[in-house]
């Protein structure tokens, strides 16, 4: 019996990473177009001066510049030393890895084209977003500028998995640019694909070992479900492009679960709060987790209300 749950699993987890790794493979090659083509002086002079367009600019970013949440924390250090207000660059980092097109069409395949559930998602990780950027132009952000942005305090943090590659000079040929462009994608890839390949052994060892009560409690209790996936999300670290089909595996638990699970992994797991306390001081750091976090949690449960 247990080589045959063994087996089973293991059957499990490769359909999982069968299914997730193409969008993870495009996802990674974006990301790396992104990390080493993009402009962000010109983004900072032609953002809105409104508020409202700041934030919508940080919301929707990531449709026009597709990135995963690995690579949105330098980017958005990179925004702020040349300018762009907190608003905008924290928002961005925060929705970027969820609102954009990749992830949101691998959420809709991951769940058989359930629209529902895909928008759910991006709204739960907009709110987020949005929150907490708006609460970076408040006072507990006052010297954001003044102190966080310096170089000196500022460690010349790179992404956390290595592009390989040097960046192409200006002069250099078409051929040696896509080179370097595919051996950043590749490098990205095959370093988030352990995280993927972890949540799928989790996910799959879920399904086949955990006793049957604990599954019909899990299945009985929203809130407590949504507060299980949310910490799975934390410990798995599984990449915003295959992270919902990790989550659609979650069969036993609410819809609302596997949203948290999927809003809450790319705002805040184990390896971005270490590149929070990397870019910004303490007292920045801790609100970029706190924030989502209550923030998803709160509205996976009023989400699971309507969904009943």
């Amino acid at each position: 019996m247990m080589l045959q749950d063994i087996q089973l699993m293991a059957r499990i987890a490769v359909s999982i990473v069968l299914e997730a790794a193409p969008f993870l493979l495009l996802g990674s090659l974006l990301s790396a177009a992104v990390e080493r083509y993009v402009d962000t002086e010109r983004i900072a002079r032609r953002l809105p001066k409104g508020l409202l367009g700041r934030m919508a600019v940080g919301l929707l970013g990531g449709m026009i510049l597709p990135i995963c949440e690995c690579g949105s924390v330098p980017l958005a250090r990179r925004l702020l030393e040349k300018g762009v207000p907190p608003l905008t660059a924290i928002t961005y980092m925060l929705a970027a890895p969820v609102i954009n097109p990749v992830v949101l069409l691998s959420t809709y395949v991951a769940f058989s084209g359930n629209f529902k559930m895909t928008l759910a998602r991006a709204l739960v990780a907009a709110c987020g977003a949005a929150l907490t950027g708006w609460l970076c132009r408040g006072r507990l952000f006052a010297e954001f500028h003044a102190d966080s942005i310096r170089p000196a305090s500022l460690p010349d943090l790179k992404h956390q998995h290595s592009h390989g590659a040097q960046r192409v000079s200006a002069d250099g040929c078409n051929h040696r640019m896509v080179l370097n462009l595919l051996s950043s994608g590749a490098s990205e890839f095959l370093d988030m694909g352990k995280y993927l390949v972890l949540g799928a052994l989790a996910s799959a060892a879920f399904k086949v070992f955990l006793p049957w009560q604990l599954v019909q409690a899990l299945a009985g209790n929203a809130s407590l479900s949504i507060a299980v996936l949310m910490l799975l999300a934390v410990l798995l670290c599984v990449c915003s492009e295959a992270d919902a089909f990790v989550a659609a595996s979650f069969v036993y638990v609410p819809p609302a679960a596997q949203l948290g699970f999927m809003a809450l992994g790319a705002m805040v797991d184990l390896k971005l709060m270490g590149m929070y306390f990397s870019a910004f001081p303490k007292k920045i750091a801790w609100p970029l987790i706190i924030i989502p976090v209550v923030c998803v949690f709160v509205l996976s449960n009023l989400l699971s209300l309507l969904m009943r």
